[in-house]
């Protein structure tokens, strides 16, 4: 089992459907979704989502328990 510092906290899609998920990222690659086995189209293959710094954008995605949301303070 990997250390809990070896494990990050992502933003993942799904490579089949595009829905978009908290993940865990293994030392090994592997991305899994948090709270689920696989998205809700039935795929367990997610991709990394990129993020787009310098994009001038003030309300990045805030994820928090499995949920994604945008952040209104600030």
């Amino acid at each position: 089992m990997a250390n809990r510092d070896d494990v990050s906290r992502e933003l993942a899609e799904c490579a089949d459907c595009g829905a978009v998920y908290a993940a865990r990222q293994w030392p090994d690659g592997t991305i899994k979704a948090i709270g689920s086995e696989s998205c809700r189209c039935g795929s367990t293959e997610f991709e990394l989502v990129e993020s787009d710094e310098g994009s001038g954008l003030s309300n990045e995605p805030h994820v928090d328990g499995g949920s994604a949301s945008t952040d209104d303070a600030g």
